[in-house]
């Protein structure tokens, strides 16, 4: 029983300092002059999508209001 506690204990700490591993190289590559450029491009990315998803719920927005006022107007008669 005290062979099984060590193994999961032993599992538990190799994942944690695995992920703390990952998260200081991922740190570091960010940080470096090619993560600042990844990052830069993916912000521009998400600036893009967000206009054109800003865009498109306007253009919902419009279509359900000019909908709605036919509606209305067709239950006024």
């Amino acid at each position: 029983m005290s062979n099984e506690n060590s193994s999961g204990a032993s599992k538990i700490l190799l994942a944690f300092f695995g992920g703390m591993a990952a998260g200081v190289a991922a740190g570091l590559y960010l940080n470096s002059e090619h993560g600042r450029k990844m990052r830069d491009e993916a912000a521009e990315k998400i600036s893009e999508y967000e206009k054109m998803i800003e865009e498109k719920v306007k253009e919902a927005f419009e279509a359900a209001k000019s909908k709605a006022e036919s509606i209305t107007k067709e239950v006024k008669k």
